[in-house]
């Protein structure tokens, strides 16, 4: 049975708005948005590697926020442990969930990283 719990994830901060959107996969990007959002597409238009724009792209794969994620994960490796992540990703898990919080295995120094890169990625955002 889900018990509800308290979040101590949302603060009022930008990217505390940024991460409720990703959490739920409702981040405006172009998979979920390529209907009304006037691109008619649905692929990254960032990176322009031909992919569609999901949640997990932009967070994990696209090139535009490499210097971003590198920060994210310096943090996720000491946190969580480089050869555990590695392990993780093998087996199909991208991480998602522990990223932002939604994972038993939960860490607040990574979940604040989490925000802290989903601001100035967004913020690079063409």
């Amino acid at each position: 049975m889900n018990v509800l719990r308290f979040e101590m994830f949302y603060d009022g901060s930008f990217g505390s708005q940024l991460l409720f959107p990703v959490r739920c996969k409702a981040l405006s990007v172009n998979r979920r948005t390529w209907r009304w959002n006037g691109g008619n597409t649905r692929l990254c238009l960032q990176c322009n590697r031909g992919v569609e724009e999901t949640v997990e792209h932009l967070v994990l794969e696209c090139s535009k926020y490499e210097h971003e994620r590198e920060s994210l994960m310096d943090v996720v490796h000491r946190q969580y442990g480089e050869n555990k992540w590695n392990a993780r990703c093998v087996e199909g898990d991208s991480g998602m969930r522990y990223l932002v919080g939604l994972d038993e295995e939960c860490n607040m120094t990574v979940v604040d990283e989490m925000k802290y890169f989903l601001v100035h990625a967004w913020g690079k955002r063409d």
